[in-house]
């Protein structure tokens, strides 16, 4: 991402490059070259095994099974860190009203005029299993995409039988987000150009002005993907009705790959603490 985003330009701009993985994609990692079912059965099991644990020890050890599967893909760390880390700080914000709300051992109490606020060490774990658990997804999550790329990932959603109006819906909603995004830079840009004024930081006169632009947005957009959409049909678009699946073919490095991982989540659930 390109330094701190200090305007609305700034945090779309920061968006755009957060949501974009094309650039990102690594195909040269071990993991690259493990069958695409093989590499996102293992991945996911890694999230399947993450909601049933209740043990930050467990979570702990599955975020070092994660840390080793992201060293040996390759992917950009700097990429993936900034990618992963945005949803977890979300659900800790989220989840700062726990600790005050679980009953359990009292860490910490104050009053604020005729209230009482108490944080329990309860509270605090359960705020520390959330947060670790949504970021082992988001984590998982963003390795697949990362590895496979989002024409890659459409492509194994198709080829394991998925029809294909849901996988070109989730091809064109993916593409559609830059266009949104591409849209709004034009109506800032066209909006500064017409005020005179250079607006490099975020102020209230910005943020009410954005009601307008959000409201204009949503018109234009939907009038450009129709448009999209046209030019994509006249080239012979088609949404592939029945996608041909694919011919499982696993080598003995696959299989390895996918007994290693089951061996290792097994393990670290059964001596959960």
């Amino acid at each position: 991402m390109r330094g701190a985003p200090i305007s609305v330009k700034g945090l779309l701009s920061g968006l755009e490059s957060l949501l974009y993985v094309e650039e990102s994609v690594s195909h040269g990692g071990v993991l690259g070259k493990i069958d695409p079912l093989i590499r996102n059965v293992s991945l996911v099991s890694i999230i399947v095994a993450s909601l049933v644990t209740h043990s930050i020890f467990t979570l702990s050890l599955m975020f070092l099974l994660l840390a080793i599967l992201v060293a040996f893909s390759r992917v950009p760390l700097r990429s993936y860190l900034l990618k992963t880390s945005v949803i977890p700080l979300f659900s800790l914000i989220i989840a700062i009203p726990i600790p005050f709300i679980t009953p359990g051992i009292l860490l910490w109490s104050a009053s604020v005029g005729p209230f009482l606020l108490a944080m329990s060490y309860e509270g605090i774990i359960r705020v520390a299993e959330f947060v670790l658990r949504v970021w082992l997804c988001v984590g998982v999550a963003t390795l697949i995409t990362l590895i496979s790329g989002i024409n890659g990932l459409v492509s194994f959603l198709g080829s394991i039988g998925l029809p294909g109006l849901f996988t070109q819906t989730l091809s064109l909603t993916y593409r559609y987000v830059f266009l949104t995004i591409d849209e709004s830079m034009r109506m800032l840009m066209a909006r500064e150009s017409r005020t005179f004024k250079k607006r490099s930081r975020l102020s209230l006169e910005e943020l009410r002005g954005l009601s307008g632009v959000i409201t204009a947005l949503l018109v234009r957009v939907h009038e450009r993907s129709d448009r999209v959409y046209l030019a994509m049909r006249a080239r012979g678009f088609s949404i592939a009705s029945s996608p041909r699946p694919c011919k499982w073919r696993p080598k003995p490095s696959d299989m390895s790959f996918l007994v290693l991982v089951s061996s290792f989540l097994l393990i670290i659930l059964s001596i959960q603490v």
